[in-house]
């Protein structure tokens, strides 16, 4: 599989010595900051026109099962110059996200000029159409909308400087939604950056009886990645919006953040991309994100989505593209960028719904988040260390968690960077004693506790087959279907070397040609990373002998 194998050499950092300094005190209470919150997330596009189904099964699928985002953010309809119904290429996508993860989308998509009287209303109704044909095809996940692109029409966000127009086309959406009873809430008003988010005031007091949620955008571009200031300035922007939807009976999504925004050439023009990606500082670029996350869950947020999952496909023809994703388009590698391995902590273990509770910190420069999730019981606590330096901390808890915590360790020294995007094993155990439990935190870094898992692996694979593919020196594997419900992936070796992985029973292995003495092993992963015992098959005689 030479097109998506992906092998980084892992590292983690050894421990840090423990502080000489007392524990710092950090105090899970159980007073909330929000119920049913739905989880951190991302802007994603699976482009599913643009690549073939193994790339989908072994890269996109794969990474999105083990990262296990509860929020997501889609665009309704893309301009696709291969694809001849991109509806149906949405609904497969809204399906996916619903029957992998549970999923909640908020979906968007760019406005056009449509003059008032019957072209507005049969342009509001091509929409409500459109949502309500996605709904009906089962994305029930499908929950809330908005028809702008941070408020944009001829230009970007023009339409801050002409709010009543705004309202004229929501209100278009409302009575069509309305009329039809298409479950799905209009969304105001996606403003970016926070000095537009004056924006949502202004929908708050003029168009609240049509709205059914509200929501924001911000890029953290006033703040280099280590900055220990940013924090809570973007607690309290968070905080404001929430507090004001509250007062509305609403929630508030933050439908787009990340960090400071930058440019790259591609084919001669502007490809945009996180200013310090690619550079020296993208590790930290790393912790930030994750400190702008649980920022956001802490200011009481409904749910948050980091711009973007997945790079987008090259197009020579675009004169604008992006270059945000977590991991890169399969023309680069699929390779993953460091900042997959702090973020896909809080998708995988905050997923919702779940109950944020208040945490107060005895160092302001320890950042808390914990959540329990209100399905499962179990608890999951984020703490980012902005200290120069390891410090011990006692953690107190209003419950006993049942369990000892796993630890998950992201250090922007060290990054944990694994085979095919896997994220990184858990560094321990530390058990609770009581309602309480002490720790070490490293310097600069990340810390991720969960009770969300099980420690006993999944079974193993049966029915292994190899056989070879005619004309070629490639070998399709075949094995039955795992029932285990926690399933995630599987993990292929040849002679004990990993070369893919997927998340169907399948996989063509158009690696090296393999013609010699050989094994190959199929391993079950899954979705607390545990592996089951693996499943062995010998190779097929070489080609010249299997015609």
């Amino acid at each position: 599989m030479p097109l998506f194998r992906i092998l980084i050499v892992s590292a983690f950092a050894s421990g840090a010595a423990v502080a000489a300094a007392a524990p710092v005190n950090i105090t899970v209470r159980p007073d909330l900051v929000r119920q049913h919150f739905a989880g951190p997330g991302f802007q994603c596009e699976m482009f599913l026109d643009s690549a073939p189904k193994e790339y989908f099964d072994q890269v996109m699928a794969k990474r999105w099962r083990e990262l296990n985002p509860g929020f997501a953010r889609v665009m309704l309809h893309r301009d696709r110059i291969k694809d001849a119904n991109p509806l149906e290429r949405l609904k497969e996508q809204l399906l996916f996200l619903k029957q992998a993860t549970a999923t909640e989308v908020y979906m968007t998509q760019g406005l056009r000029d449509v003059p008032e009287g019957p072209e507005r209303q049969a342009w509001a109704k091509s929409i409500v159409d459109e949502l309500e044909s996605l709904v009906q095809a089962g994305a029930t996940n499908v929950k809330s909308y908005c028809m702008t692109n941070e408020l944009s029409l001829h230009g970007w966000a023009d339409l801050r400087k002409d709010m009543p127009l705004f309202r004229a086309y929501h209100q278009a959406l409302y009575d069509e939604l309305k009329k039809r009873g298409v479950p799905v809430k209009l969304l105001a008003t996606d403003a970016s950056p926070t000095t537009n988010w004056n924006t949502i005031e202004w929908a708050s007091q003029n168009m609240d009886d049509i709205t059914g949620v509200y929501g924001g955008h911000h890029y953290f571009n006033q703040f280099l990645p280590d900055s220990p200031d940013f924090y809570p300035w973007f607690k309290e922007q968070c905080a404001w919006a929430a507090d004001l939807a509250k007062s509305k009976g609403r929630d508030f999504i933050l439908g787009e953040f990340g960090p400071a925004q930058g440019a790259q050439s591609r084919w001669g023009a502007p490809w945009a991309t996180a200013k310090f990606y690619n550079g020296p500082q993208e590790p930290m670029t790393g912790l930030q994100i994750a400190e702008g996350a649980v920022a956001a869950i802490n200011g009481g947020i409904y749910g948050l989505a980091y711009w973007s999952f997945s790079d987008e496909p090259d197009d020579p023809k675009s004169r604008v593209g992006h270059r945000w994703g977590l991991f890169r388009w399969m023309t680069d590698g699929a390779t993953t960028r460091t900042p997959y391995y702090a973020y896909g902590l809080l998708t995988k273990f905050f997923h919702g719904p779940s109950a944020v509770h208040q945490v107060e910190s005895g160092d302001p420069l320890l950042r808390a988040a914990a959540v329990r999730n209100e399905t499962t019981g179990t608890w999951s606590i984020a703490i980012i260390n902005r200290n120069q330096e390891s410090t011990a901390v006692s953690i107190a808890l209003p419950e006993n968690p049942g369990k000892p915590f796993r630890k998950y360790i992201y250090d922007p020294a060290h990054v944990p960077v694994t085979d095919d995007g896997d994220l990184q094993e858990p560094a321990g155990k530390v058990a609770a004693r009581g309602l309480g439990l002490t720790d070490t935190l490293q310097a600069e870094s990340l810390a991720v506790y969960t009770t969300a898992y099980r420690d006993q692996p999944p079974a193993p694979v049966r029915g292994l087959q190899v056989s070879p593919i005619q004309a070629r020196d490639w070998k399709r594997l075949h094995w039955d279907s795992g029932a285990d419900p926690g399933l995630c992936y599987y993990r292929i070796y040849y002679n004990n070397v990993r070369i893919g992985s997927t998340t169907v029973n399948e996989f063509v292995d158009a690696g090296p040609p393999r013609n010699g003495p050989g094994e190959y092993t199929v391993v079950a992963v899954d979705q607390s990373g545990n592996a089951s015992p693996p499943q062995r098959a010998s190779q097929v005689p070489a080609r010249n002998n299997a015609k």
